[in-house]
């Protein structure tokens, strides 16, 4: 499998892919396997769960950013697991893995990147998180019959540590989005990238006909009582992003490779996952994708 998408260009061009979890030494063996030549003009988007280790995460992205010109990066939730008892919440870790990004000269922020001799792209990284149903408007749930609603094997419960909830009348997902740039400053003829690593919309968690003839495990539900749209994303990530004028969003954590036009946005996927997961991937999206 080739874990990397492309946004074509007539000159550098801008890649994605996100879900390295390099916690497993195949994944990790295949960041340090890149050539170390080939994309030294290009970009790389990193959409999150590289590793929940910050000496690992910056082993990683180090690596990354010694291969690429330009790499931005936007935290997952395994980012802000707390393990070790080394930060207070996961606020406290977010602003360290901030600050070591900064270190290590990986954007967390928008930029712009070149793409050829006079063009030009915005790369808009996005904090994001989910709402579930509990907590208002704005969540990704559909009902699943047989579900356990109380998350039980979901390790967010255990090891993702906010700030008491009762001193924030907004949640976690709002809290964060009001991090992100509220507009940019873009020429008409400049497109914008915007990355999260969660999802912006509910029809993206579900696999279409045509996916599921290329590829039936798609729809093979090893967990009947896990319902994944409870912690997908949130709607108002999508309003954000068309806001900000996207052209294309590239985002992760379901672990499941997509590419989507839906309204003008074309919504990009691509998850190296775990080990085992690779052969569930219908499409590796190892091919240039044009957004312009």
């Amino acid at each position: 499998m080739t874990a990397t998408v492309t946004v074509k260009s007539a000159g550098a061009r801008v890649y994605a892919v996100s879900d390295l979890h390099v916690d497993y030494s195949a994944n990790l063996a295949w960041v340090t396997a890149l050539s170390s030549d080939a994309y030294q003009r290009d970009t790389l988007i990193v959409a999150g769960d590289v590793s929940d280790n910050l000496d690992r995460l910056e082993q990683a992205l180090g690596a990354l950013r010694d291969r690429f010109a330009r790499v931005f990066f936007t935290a997952g939730n395994h980012e802000l697991w707390i393990r070790r008892k080394e930060f207070p919440d996961s606020w406290q870790k977010l602003r360290a893995i901030d600050h070591l990004c900064d270190s290590i000269n990986v954007e967390t922020k928008p930029g712009r990147v070149p793409l050829d001799e006079t063009g030009h792209a915005w790369v808009v990284p996005l904090k994001s998180w989910y709402i579930q149903p509990e907590e208002g408007a704005g969540s990704l749930f559909v009902r699943k019959r047989g579900e356990d609603p109380t998350l039980t094997m979901w390790a967010d419960n255990y090891f993702v540590r906010w700030p008491t909830a009762s001193a924030y009348a907004d949640p976690v997902a709002l809290r964060l989005l009001a991090t992100n740039p509220e507009h940019l400053e873009v020429d008409d003829d400049e497109p914008v990238v915007t990355f999260s690593h969660f999802l912006p919309r509910q029809d993206l968690i579900f696999s279409t006909d045509y996916e599921a003839v290329v590829n039936p495990n798609l729809r093979k539900d090893d967990y009947p009582s896990f319902n994944f749209s409870r912690v997908a994303g949130c709607t108002q990530l999508d309003e954000q992003l068309r806001g900000l004028g996207a052209t294309a969003h590239v985002y992760g954590h379901q672990h499941r490779n997509r590419r989507r036009l839906v309204d003008g946005v074309l919504y990009i996927s691509n998850c190296m996952g775990y080990p085992p997961e690779r052969d569930l991937d219908a499409d590796p999206h190892d091919e240039l994708v044009s957004v312009w």
